[in-house]
C-alpha cells in the first residue's frame, strides 16, 4: 500500500466495518487488521462477518500512536539514530535562506550522519550561545565573480 502509517481519522466513529472495510479506509492490507485483531483490538466475533466497531478501532490506533520527539534549538532529529542529537563538538553551520530563516547541518555525535534542520533567524542569538555557529560559502556564483572566464 502507499501509504506507512494507517490514517486514524479517516474512521467514522459511527460505523462498524469489516475487516476489508476497515483496510480499505486505513489504506493497508487485511492482513494487518487481522494483526491487529490479534494484537488486542476489540471486534464483535459472534457472527460472520467479523466487524470491528469505529470507535474502538480509532482509539486502538490512537494508542498505538507514538508521541511526536521535539527538538531543542540546538538539537537535530538524526535520521539514522532516530532520536534527537546534539551535533557532534557543538559545530553547526548556518546558511542563510531567506531574510528571516535559515539553514543549519551539523554532524551526529553518535552515529557521525549529517543532520539538517531550518531555524528561524531570530533565534541564532540563542543558537550562538548554545553552540559554535559557522557561517560557510559555498562556490562563487558568477555574479560574484568580476572575472568570468
Amino acid at each position: 500500500m502507499a501509504r506507512n502509517r494507517p490514517n486514524w481519522r479517516a474512521i467514522k466513529i459511527h460505523r462498524s466495518y469489516t475487516v476489508e472495510e476497515a483496510a480499505i479506509v486505513l489504506g493497508v492490507a487485511k492482513g494487518t487488521v487481522r494483526l491487529w485483531l490479534k494484537g488486542g483490538l476489540p471486534a464483535i466475533t459472534d457472527k460472520k462477518p467479523l466487524l470491528i466497531l469505529g470507535p474502538d478501532l480509532k482509539d486502538y490506533l490512537e494508542t498505538r500512536r507514538k508521541p511526536k520527539q521535539r527538538c531543542q534549538l540546538q538539537e537535530f532529529f538524526c535520521f539514522r539514530c532516530k532520536v534527537p542529537r546534539a551535533a557532534a563538538g557543538r559545530l553547526i553551520d548556518y546558511v542563510p535562506k531567506a531574510a528571516k530563516s535559515g539553514h543549519i547541518s551539523a554532524i551526529c555525535e553518535a552515529c557521525e550522519t549529517i543532520m539538517n534542520k531550518n531555524v528561524s533567524a531570530a533565534g541564532l542569538p540563542l543558537l550562538m550561545r548554545l553552540a559554535e555557529v559557522s557561517f560557510p560559502r559555498g562556490q562563487p556564483s558568477l555574479t560574484d565573480i568580476t572575472n568570468p572566464r
